[in-house]
Order: C-alpha cells, then sequence, then structure tokens
C-alpha cells in the first residue's frame, strides 16, 4: 500500500531533497515499517517517513518485514537500515552481509521494562531509535547496551487543531462530554475507566461518556469490545442508572474522529501503560485536556498546565490480568514477564478528576489552550530534524557499541542521546539542538 505523502510507489525520487548533511554524510536510508497498517504504530511510520524526507535526508521506503535483499547502490553510497518492527523480527547481521553499513531499530515499549527476550536481538543492532524518557529508561533497565537515542513523537497539528466541526453524538447537546479512544487492550485500562464513571455519575448528572475503540478479531472484534463493555457495567449491580456511554466501535475516517475531538470537553484514560500516547497528543493539539496517569510516555509533555493528573502505584501486570474483572486482550506473554511494572490508577483518584472537570469547564478550557499551544513544539517536522540528526550521529559512530566508546573520549553527546556509558545520569543537550522540546521544561514538568 502507497503510504498517504510518501512519494511515487513509497519510494522517495534519488536524491530528492538531500542536505548538505546528507550529501557529506553519503549514507542512503531504507525505512522498513508498518507502513500500510491502520491505527497509531502504522500512522507514526508515515509520519516518520514523511518527516525525515522533509528534514532532507532521502529515505527509500517499504513495508516489508524480515530479511533484506542485498541492492545496487550508487558509487560512494553506503546504506543505513531503520526498522520500525519487533527487534526479533530481523537478523542485524545478516542485514549488514546484505549491505548495510548500519542496522537501527526504531523502538517502543509501554511497561518499565522491554520483554527479556528481546534484549540480546537489540543489541546486535548499531542503535535503538526511541520516542519518550520513560522508554530510554525502559532499555536501560533492561540491559540494552548499544546507543540509545530519543526522538520524539510529532503530533499533526494542522489536522488536529481546535475549531473543527463537531460530530452528530446522539444526546451530547447540553452535556460535558468525556472522550477516550484506545484500542481494546487490558492495558488501557477500560475496567477502571468504565467503573469511575459509571459509579461516580448517574443519569442525574449532565454528562457523556463517548468511547472510540476497536477490538482484535480473536476477541470477536469490534462488536465484540462493545459487547465486553456493555456486560462489564451492567455487571457492577450499581444503586443508580449510570450517566450514559456511547460507544463508537471499529474503523472510522478521518473526519469523524476530528469531530469527536471536537465534540469532547475532556480527554480521558486511565492506561495503565504508554510509549508515547499519541491519543493524548491529538487531544491536546485539539484544544481537549486530558485526565490521565502521568507515568509512561505522555509524562513528557503532560503538565498542570494543560492536564489533570491521575494518581497512580506501579503493580506487576500479571496481578490484574489474572482478575476476575478484566475484559479486554491482556497480551501476557509481552507485559506479564518479572520485572516488569506499570500504572495502575487510583481509582477515588480518578473520580475526584473526572468530578472536578466536569464542574470546571472554564478551567477545562484553559487547560486545552495552554495544551494547544504545548503541541506547536510537539511538530512532526521538529521530529524530523530530531532524527536525522539522531541517524547522522549514528552514521559516524563505529558500529555495534562503538559509541560508547566515543563517549569516552570526549565528544559532544547528540540530541536526545544516552548510552550504557551514561547510566544513571541525566544529560540535556546544549541550546539549539533540535534536542526534545520537553528538556526545556524538564523541572517544571517533572512528574509528581
Amino acid at each position: 500500500m502507497k503510504p498517504r505523502g510518501s512519494g511515487r510507489a513509497g519510494h522517495a525520487a534519488p536524491g530528492r531533497g538531500r542536505s548538505p548533511q546528507a550529501r557529506r554524510s553519503g549514507w542512503s536510508v531504507d525505512w522498513r515499517g508498518p507502513l500500510g497498517r491502520a491505527g497509531g504504530l502504522g500512522g507514526a511510520s508515515r509520519s516518520y517517513v514523511r518527516a525525515l524526507r522533509g528534514a532532507g535526508l532521502p529515505v527509500n521506503a517499504s513495508a516489508a518485514m524480515g530479511q533484506p535483499a542485498a541492492g545496487r547502490l550508487a558509487p560512494g553510497t553506503r546504506r543505513m537500515l531503520v526498522y520500525h518492527y519487533p527487534p526479533h523480527t530481523l537478523d542485524p547481521d545478516r542485514a549488514r552481509r546484505a549491505g548495510y553499513g548500519r542496522v537501527v531499530l526504531n523502538a517502543v515499549w509501554e511497561t518499565s521494562r522491554i520483554p527479556s527476550q528481546w534484549r540480546r536481538t537489540i543489541n546486535r543492532y548499531d542503535a535503538v531509535l526511541v520516542p519518550s524518557r520513560h522508554n530510554v529508561q525502559a532499555m536501560k533497565d533492561s540491559g540494552v547496551s548499544v546507543p540509545v537515542y530519543r526522538v520524539p513523537h510529532g503530533v499533526d497539528t494542522r489536522r488536529f487543531r481546535p475549531g473543527r466541526p463537531k460530530a452528530a453524538l446522539s444526546g451530547a447537546e447540553g452535556r460535558f462530554v468525556f472522550l477516550s479512544v484506545f484500542s481494546f487492550q487490558h492495558r488501557k485500562n477500560p475496567e477502571a475507566l468504565l467503573r469511575a464513571y459509571a459509579e461516580e455519575f448517574s443519569e442525574k448528572d449532565s454528562v457523556l461518556l463517548v468511547i472510540k475503540t476497536s477490538g482484535w478479531r480473536e476477541a470477536g472484534g469490534s462488536a465484540g469490545a462493545e459487547r465486553a463493555i456493555r456486560r462489564y457495567v451492567a455487571s457492577l449491580r450499581l444503586s443508580h442508572r449510570p450517566a450514559p456511554i456511547h460507544i463508537v466501535a471499529g474503523h472510522i475516517g478521518e473526519r469523524r474522529l476530528l469531530g469527536l475531538y471536537a465534540s469532547a470537553d475532556a480527554f480521558v484514560l486511565p492506561t495503565r501503560g504508554e510509549g508515547v500516547g499519541m491519543p493524548f497528543m491529538e487531544a491536546l493539539a485539539s484544544g481537549v485536556p486530558v485526565i490521565a496517569p502521568r507515568w509512561g510516555g505522555q509524562s513528557d509533555f503532560l503538565t498542570d498546565g494543560n492536564s489533570f493528573a491521575v494518581p497512580y502505584k506501579l503493580r506487576k501486570p500479571a496481578e490484574s490480568m489474572k482478575g476476575a474483572g478484566a475484559i479486554s486482550r491482556r497480551f501476557g506473554g509481552l507485559f506479564a514477564q518479572e520485572g516488569q511494572l506499570w500504572a495502575e490508577a487510583d481509582l477515588a483518584g480518578l473520580k475526584r478528576q473526572l468530578r472536578a472537570a466536569s464542574r470546571d469547564v472554564a478551567l477545562c478550557r484553559r487547560k486545552g489552550r495552554q495544551g494547544c499551544q504545548d503541541m506547536k513544539s510537539w511538530s512532526w517536522e521538529a521530529a524530523g530534524r530530531q532524527l536525522r540528526q539522531a541517524l547522522e550521529r549514528i552514521g559516524t559512530q563505529p558500529p555495534r557499541g562503538g559509541a560508547a566508546a566515543s563517549r569516552e573520549s570526549g565528544e559532544a553527546d547528540p540530541p536526545g542521546f544516552v548510552s550504557a556509558a551514561l547510566r544513571g545520569q541525566r544529560r540535556r543537550a546544549p541550546r539549539g539542538s533540535g534536542s526534545a522540546p520537553a528538556d526545556a521544561k524538564e523541572r517544571r514538568t517533572r512528574r509528581k
């Protein structure tokens, strides 16, 4: 499938947008990722390719997973592979034999540590790109020894912005609208969302919860997700009739999604863990404040000025997965390993923040305006510049672990760089380096 805006047949024309840095380095970048896939991962992969091209690096993009075949390159050109699939689906050494001088993994993870089976494979790559401080720490704590670069995701502020036409929602008129957008899996914590809302609000409250979700075929698809939500609310045996819930299940078009954000007064998701938290960014860019725990990737950009913080405690994922009340897909083989932790939202704290938001529309609007302003610093253009800088730096370093040695020689750190040699230290990039926009705000946005 041809990704939107990615050039003819998913590839850049030879030399297209070639920057002076690219001409000096001589590197040709091949990007392999889920370019045709719906959802956050596919959207991120397409956006990274567009952002890199916009930053002046020529990129050949392909959705092929697995081992690459050798190909011809122009004389003097060196080839770098950026792999945006699970790390174990590629053998980095075979990729090198196919002609790649650098093999880079673009990864994201949600718990405190990556799956144990990934570590050995990741350490055979030349470097890892991750989108958040949370991911940098997870890689370090999991024993990843190759260089790790933080390259934040962006958000398309031209698409996600205030003032869009509202979606047609039955019964929304005159009500405070909570919106939640998530795939129907245990990590997103739909149980806490549903229980907190249903217990806190009755039919007498002028509120509405709109849930946009999608399920997996193995669990009955999106229709199965909607049935599970209805059954769970009914099982709570409340003493009152809960406030209404409007469910939008399955794939919807972009116009409909933008309309849902435009209809919302607040976005809520008590997620247990995010590598980034793209719906949070989309909500903020749309001028909608967020109600969520500040643990995980979203802690890079959620602040008191743009969100309502939900208290949490770190827990082993297996604890909630084994509970009888778990209603969505668990992925226990990835998320329930020894040493992994994620955030369990405090139910009473979530209820307080839902009530506080619904009682103060003016406060929500102020937080929404601040969030919209904040997201202007998180554009895909900025992400493309940072990604280009990271790849150019990787191209100057010796392959497979040589970057850590260069740290000891006194070379300056690249934007967002963290290596095994820097464990336990927090390094800030110099001014004007194009490092993550959250760096300049770190002291005042650090989670409590």
